[in-house]
């Protein structure tokens, strides 16, 4: 998260539903070094907000409940865009409260390293259900072989780990290693995507997205 620092800019923007076509315009001083928004709605509604193009600037979309309990940030930096991209329930009326620090942004250390850790251990897993499914490469032995590695590695990283991201690494394991004899499919269970959702997105708002080195496809 950014530090504390001079406060360059401050703006408000009220709305109501979704502003994925037409994008919230942000006035962005050029001082900035960060862009925080504190998002409430007044009806409970999950959200995804992208500020600008996050993937070409290695960046992330944050998501989460619109409860107020946490502080939306991002990085301002050469390239970043002023549209903020906001995906919400249709009827559901927003406002964002958005500070501009000439403080950058900072992301954790520990994080980024576990994320990118954690990214090795999807993408074995997704790896292991394309392989054995789309593209008929090997068989279900195969495929156990693949799922037992990736719950040892989340086993080591859960072990290993330094931040919030340990509990859930544990749950990882427990998912992988107590999972369904029938090969296959192991990203379309119900179990996996509820432990991995929440890591996903603390390694997004660190702005340290979860990425997926894919074997197969090209």
């Amino acid at each position: 998260m950014p530090a504390d620092g001079p406060v360059v800019g401050e703006q408000t923007v009220s709305g109501v539903g979704p502003r994925t076509e037409e994008r919230v315009p942000l006035a962005v001083p050029a001082a900035a070094r960060s862009v925080l928004i504190d998002l409430s709605c007044d009806a409970p509604s999950h959200f995804v907000a992208e500020l600008g193009d996050a993937m070409m600037l290695g960046q992330a979309q944050l998501s989460g409940e619109c409860d107020g309990s946490r502080t939306l940030a991002w990085p301002w930096t050469y390239g970043s865009s002023g549209m903020l991209w906001l995906s919400i329930g249709p009827e559901v009326g927003w406002t964002l409260s958005v500070t501009y620090s000439s403080e950058p942004f900072v992301q954790d250390a520990d994080l980024v390293e576990e994320c990118e850790a954690y990214s090795q251990v999807y993408s074995q897993v997704s790896n292991a259900d394309d392989g054995y499914g789309f593209y008929a490469a090997f068989g279900a032995d195969e495929w156990n072989t693949r799922v037992d590695a990736a719950a040892r590695s989340a086993a080591a990283l859960a072990d290993a780990s330094d931040t919030s991201l340990a509990d859930g690494f544990a749950a990882m394991r427990d998912v992988l290693a107590e999972r369904s004899p029938i090969p296959g499919g192991m990203t379309e269970v119900q179990e996996f995507w509820e432990v991995h959702r929440p890591i996903a997105e603390t390694c997004a708002w660190n702005h340290s997205e979860i990425a997926v080195y894919a074997e197969f496809g090209g």
